[in-house]
């Protein structure tokens, strides 16, 4: 568990500028006018919120593919071995011991309530930021059993102020991310001067059980690749603060394909059920939704210097990778993320931008583009800029 230097954070002191309908960032034309006039290939220095504050916490237990086979009865099935041998996961981190994995998922909601506010509370620690500076706090996972939400467990545990705003997003899963810092830079002009804390957080353990002899195919796909993960970000609208600023965002569902990913459940029983040609529609139309989206904001395909795939499976990484004809070099950290950590569901693509920032160390005036996937089917896209 690391954490993105936070040493020259600094409240907001300036309000939020205008916002158009797809991002925090001036209007496409105001800037690339303003492009002109200097004469310059990138757009202008701009202002708006930067993720001021990034860092992950994972869990103790890490398995490795053999290790989660043996653990969920799938030892010896010729299609679970194949899945897990190509899916391009390597380790996960998991929490499947025989007590947990003898549980219901009734008998393991408070245990994975636990979990969850856990690694929540270690990923904010790392941050190392003044509780009183946190004027909103927005939390999300795949789903929750219970309540009160992890930000309001939050909010009590670190006694913030008791007109902190406090929300909780669930079922958005791997396409949180952009959405969730949409959210965060709406909430800035709310309480100015303070920032907004947003948290990520993941128990894919919860819903893995042993394997039966009905189990569907579509059980054991999601059983190869789904792994344990929490993110906590500070967005913040101060100018001197550290790390990329939120040029814009933008989401993009794609119609007739919300049965692609959802949630089975039973009561003895759940698991993501991804359909087969989930990465070809993910990829189908990437490339146009893409291209509008930088062309809108005055940027080209040339000129984004760092990737952010969302490794949400072999075949997802290679569908965007080709749709948007990235290299293997450009995609690494996403290869790496799935590898390490498998697809770890809302805090995804949190992982891929923190290990781009630590690997690559982005310099002032370089500019990435986060693209996340997830049920809907929907696309996310944020534009960054250092």
């Amino acid at each position: 568990m690391s954490a993105i230097d936070t040493s020259t954070l600094r409240p907001a002191t300036v309000g939020r500028p205008t916002e158009p309908a797809d991002g925090p960032l001036a209007t496409a034309d105001t800037a690339r006018a303003a492009s002109e006039v200097a004469g310059a290939d990138r757009l202008p220095i701009q202002t708006g919120p930067r993720i001021a504050g990034l860092a992950v916490s994972d869990g103790d237990s890490v398995l490795t593919q053999d290790q989660v086979l043996d653990r969920l009865g799938l030892r010896g099935d010729q299609f679970a071995g194949g899945i897990f041998s190509r899916c391009g996961v390597e380790r996960r981190h998991l929490e499947l011991d025989d007590d947990f994995l003898d549980r219901d998922l009734q008998g393991r909601a408070a245990e994975v309530e636990s979990r969850l506010l856990r690694h929540s509370i270690r990923a904010v620690d790392a941050l190392g930021i003044d509780p009183a500076t946190i004027g909103t706090v927005l939390s999300s996972s795949l789903y929750s059993l219970g309540l009160p939400t992890i930000a309001h467990r939050l909010v009590d545990h670190y006694e913030m102020e008791p007109t902190t705003d406090k929300y909780h997003v669930t079922g958005v899963a791997c396409a949180s991310a952009v959405p969730l810092m949409r959210m965060a830079a709406g909430t800035l002009h709310q309480h100015p001067g303070r920032d907004c804390l947003v948290v990520g957080a993941e128990s894919m353990s919860s819903i893995l059980t042993r394997a039966t002899a009905d189990d569907p195919r579509a059980k054991t796909v999601g059983a190869s690749i789904f792994g344990d993960g929490c993110a906590a970000a500070v967005l913040s609208a101060d100018p001197g603060a550290d790390g990329p600023m939120i040029l814009a965002t933008q989401v993009h569902q794609i119609g007739g394909t919300l049965d692609a990913v959802c949630l089975a459940l039973s009561e003895q029983d759940a698991y993501l059920h991804l359909v087969r040609e989930l990465p070809d529609l993910a990829g189908a139309g990437l490339p146009g939704v893409a291209e509008k989206f930088l062309r809108r904001h005055g940027v080209k395909h040339a000129e984004i210097d760092h990737w952010m795939v969302h490794p949400g499976g072999r075949r997802i990484i290679e569908n965007i990778q080709s749709a948007l004809q990235l290299s293997d070099e450009q995609t690494a950290t996403s290869w790496d993320a799935l590898a390490n950590h498998g697809n770890v569901g809302t805090p995804s693509i949190f992982y891929v931008l923190k290990d781009t920032i630590e690997r690559h160390r982005p310099q002032p005036g370089e500019r990435g583009l986060a693209v996340t996937i997830g049920p809907g089917v929907t696309v996310g896209l944020m534009l960054l800029q250092w």
